[in-house]
């Protein structure tokens, strides 16, 4: 993994927190259109930092590939 990459992460795992709230197993979770409403200036690759991070079960989320504006209401929930 790249430092990029890793550092996009830590910007996402930040976006979640902050933008989303605490689920019923005490996971921050954010829908999808939020999440890329809010990170469209800090993070370039939306999709690809999702799916480094979906890979390494960091976050977790229903579809392969998340696209606006079908997939604004699908909720990412951060794992760590």
């Amino acid at each position: 993994m790249s430092l990029n990459t890793a550092h996009e992460i830590e910007i996402l795992k930040k976006a979640i927190k902050d933008y989303g709230s605490v689920n019923a197993d005490g996971h921050s979770t954010v829908a999808y259109g939020i999440l890329f409403e809010k990170t469209a200036d800090t993070l370039e690759a939306l999709n690809g930092t999702l799916r480094a991070a979906k890979r390494q079960k960091k976050v977790a989320f229903e579809a392969e590939l998340l696209m606006m504006p079908r997939d604004k209401d699908v909720h990412v929930v951060l794992l760590e």
